[in-house]
């Protein structure tokens, strides 16, 4: 069963919440899974990320043109090439330049606020709309593509468990929100037909009217159960959604009055936003097609035509957006950026058009960036061919590694695990200006102890710090309370907890302000081996004294048995330790020495073999 096929069908179960006539999906749970794995870090990170989708793969040559290559796309594509007087230059570079439809988000650069990252793609780049809009959803260009995101992962990291339990009083809003179009990000894309053929259509109805009624016990009653679990969450949510949509109204006279749906998706997210939804990532749609195969522009006056409009929609839409959470007070906590699926070719076609490419360039927007151009103008070739494409800078998961370290409040190690890989961030965030603050925790194993490193930004808003663990991610337990030790701005925190033996263990930290607000850490979990480890010492055994020192509690009676080499039995024990994590064991003078044996220690279910000897 696969459950991306399964919810192709989503509209016949749910109704989306409509704003202003723009359907809104609110939960991770009906999102692509490529969403269900951002919050650990990000639910309590404070930071906000808006993601623009632009289908069917954007023209970067006509968008964010090389002013210094123009004979090179010349000879490449003179039949669609803007006239290079009519390019709009950007302040501090003279090789870059924007189409002139894009005023808006010129004056953005200009003020710093926009990053335009050149020639992002990766390697083997793959030229069908479905498929590289799997491989940049989930962030693996290995075919078949796997079934979650990059952000998914993310989420599902930072929320085990979910959807039990959610919303709850540490998590109230949804963790990623799309706003547009006609099915809700848990597919690929809206040009791909993700239906599927039910066994029992009454089922669906079922769903789709909330009639109550039984799962079938197979795989597709497994997920029918999680779509009516979603409908009701996202349910669950709307009351949240409305009253911050109501708490703030738009700022910005920016908006166009009509005629731009991706503008009016962004004001409701400038809207959430600013009436104080908690939640880190959006997804909007650009309602057409960048898939300019034909009359790109207009013969005659390259100036115009279909991508012209497309992107004078794009820069209008930013440009009033950012400054709406500007006006609102939200800029230095959002950050956007847009991707498409590829590029186009260097070459132009005889349907003054652009045909499926590579690399393109992605544009970063927010108040907190390097603003600027990251990479160079694209190497292009004296004599182009047909199959001659913008060359590779920097592979788009290092774009996604970038957003998860330097904005979204993850660690390399978070970073690498959701990516199935390591990869270089980008200088695009301006770090001297990211605000510091809230409650960064770390957590290892130490033995038998997890060390918990928090550091305190803004500390001396804090009275004291309660530390919780949970061993399913959602039911926190208080641990101990830890007191503001200084008057520092910063400060770091240290607390052992005794190791448990739960195959995964989840801590977060609790803030209580001096005025008695609450803020918390990003949670973070510990993985315990399947085999819990022993410490057995020393080694060689001096005076026939053995001490083995468990790493976790014992809950009931160890088995201690040496056998020598060949097998047999040569000396047994059982020691119920009463708690305690070491057992200290005298065996008879019977053993040679310089001769290895087995000693084997069988507790909680588990049994761990040690060669030792004796001396």
């Amino acid at each position: 069963m696969n459950r991306r096929k399964f919810l192709g069908n989503t509209a016949l179960f749910s109704v989306p919440m409509m704003i202003k006539g723009i359907p809104l999906f609110a939960g991770d749970g009906v999102l692509h899974p490529f969403l269900k794995a951002l919050a650990m870090p990000t639910a309590n990170c404070d930071r906000i990320l808006v993601i623009i989708q632009m289908n069917g793969g954007n023209d970067g040559l006509n968008m964010v043109v090389p002013l210094d290559r123009y004979t090179e796309l010349t000879n490449a594509r003179s039949s669609i090439l803007l006239p290079q007087a009519s390019v709009l230059p950007l302040t501090g570079t003279t090789t870059t330049g924007l189409h002139p439809s894009m005023t808006g988000l010129r004056d953005l650069y200009n003020a710093g606020k926009v990053n335009l990252v050149q020639g992002v793609s990766y390697p083997n780049p793959n030229f069908s709309h479905f498929q590289a809009q799997d491989i940049w959803f989930t962030g693996s260009n290995t075919l078949p593509t796997p079934n979650t995101g990059w952000l998914g992962r993310q989420l599902d990291l930072a929320n085990p468990g979910f959807p039990v339990g959610y919303p709850n009083p540490s998590s109230l809003d949804p963790l990623a929100i799309q706003i547009g179009g006609a099915m809700p990000l848990s597919l690929e894309g809206p040009s791909i037909n993700m239906g599927y053929n039910a066994p029992n259509p009454a089922a669906l109805i079922n769903v789709a009217t909330g009639t109550p009624g039984p799962a079938p016990v197979s795989d597709y009653g497994t997920e029918l159960t999680f779509l009516r679990l979603m409908k009701d969450q996202s349910n669950a949510y709307t009351t949240r959604i409305s009253t911050a949509y109501a708490a703030q109204a738009t700022q910005s006279a920016l908006y166009p009055a009509s005629g731009n749906t991706l503008a009016d998706q962004l004001k409701i997210v400038a809207r959430l936003i600013g009436g104080g939804l908690k939640t880190p990532v959006y997804i909007v749609n650009h309602p057409d097609t960048f898939d300019t195969h034909v009359d790109q522009v207009t013969a005659g006056n390259t100036v115009l035509g279909s991508h012209a409009n497309i992107l004078s929609k794009l820069s209008v839409a930013i440009s009033a957006f950012q400054d709406d959470v500007t006006l609102m007070g939200k800029a230095n906590k959002v950050t956007g950026m847009t991707f498409s699926e590829f590029g186009r070719r260097v070459i132009s076609n005889t349907s003054f058009g652009t045909d499926h490419g590579s690399g393109a360039p992605v544009i970063f927007f927010g108040a907190m960036l390097n603003g600027g151009v990251t990479g160079t103008s694209p190497v292009l070739p004296t004599n182009p061919t047909a199959s001659t494409q913008v060359p590779l800078q920097f592979d788009f998961r290092q774009l996604y590694s970038t957003v998860m370290q330097k904005w979204l409040c993850m660690s390399a190690t978070e970073s690498q695990t959701v990516l199935n890989g390591t990869f270089a961030t980008v200088p695009i965030f301006n770090e001297v200006l990211l605000p510091l603050e809230g409650i960064e925790l770390k957590a290892a194993w130490d033995g038998g102890f997890a060390k918990l490193e928090f550091e305190v930004f803004e500390n001396t808003q804090f009275d004291r710090f309660i530390v919780e663990r949970s061993v399913n991610g959602s039911d926190f337990t208080e641990l101990n309370t830890v007191r503001n030790i200084s008057n520092n701005n910063q400060e770091k925190y240290t607390y052992k907890d005794e190791r448990i033996g739960a195959p995964e263990v989840f801590y977060r930290v609790k803030g209580i302000s001096k005025q008695g607000a609450v803020k918390y850490s990003a949670i973070v979990k510990l993985k315990n081996t399947n085999k819990q480890e022993i410490r057995i010492f020393p080694n060689p055994v001096t005076n026939f004294t053995i001490n083995v020192e468990f790493l976790t509690k014992v809950s009931g009676n160890v088995e201690i048995t040496i056998y020598g080499m060949r097998g047999e039995k040569l000396y047994y024990n059982q020691v119920n330790p009463a708690g305690n994590r070491n057992i200290r064991l005298k065996v008879p003078n019977l053993f040679s020495v310089k001769t290895l044996y087995i000693l084997s220690v069988s507790f909680d279910g588990t049994v761990v073999n040690e060669k030792i000897i004796f001396e």
